[in-house]
């Protein structure tokens, strides 16, 4: 669904109720993603973890990119207060500059993280975790916290940079 006041593709909420009372009693969960190319933003993850709780189904959150941006975060955690949510996949590379290949699931019921590690043991690579681990200690929070500010200081050059290539070329970045 199209925003009408922003160039926004967005969560239909409205569809999505419909197709949970069309397909009553066989949807397993819904998974919902914070991390979209424009002009898609993030999933209602909020509103749908509210209609997961109703409904008595899983909530699943795509989170590949989310944990540099507070916007983000902030929603993932109304989403827990507010409703369901099972659990969040982040990708280690997108968040935390290491190689490909990692990811840290995590979720607000113990249970669930538990459950996972129990069956997913042996199935992957150690690289990734101490990749991260290695990363983090170099980096020490206040080197993470200070790349988090950096690039929230550059989205506003960025977005006149881009605005600048925009209508050089004749054309204009969407408003999202």
């Amino acid at each position: 669904k199209v925003e009408a006041e922003t160039d926004e593709v967005v969560t239909d909420m409205d569809a999505l109720v419909k197709a949970l009372k069309e397909n009553e009693g066989t949807v397993l969960a819904i998974v919902t993603t914070t991390s979209c190319f424009a002009p898609r933003v993030p999933d209602a993850v909020d509103e749908v973890a509210r209609l997961c709780e109703n409904e008595g189904v899983a909530h699943v959150i795509n989170n590949a990119y989310g944990l540099q941006c507070d916007r983000t975060s902030k929603l993932i955690n109304r989403a827990c207060v507010v409703g369901r949510v099972d659990a969040i996949v982040c990708s280690t590379d997108k968040n935390f500059l290491v190689p490909v290949g990692g990811a840290i699931v995590m979720s607000p019921k113990g249970d669930v993280t538990k459950s996972i590690g129990r069956i997913y043991p042996g199935r992957a690579s150690g690289s990734p975790i101490l990749d991260l681990f290695i990363t983090l200690l170099s980096m020490g929070l206040d080197g993470y916290k200070g790349l988090l500010a950096e690039r929230k200081k550059l989205v506003g050059v960025f977005e006149r940079k881009f605005n600048e290539v925009a209508e050089k070329h004749g054309e204009r970045m969407l408003v999202c």
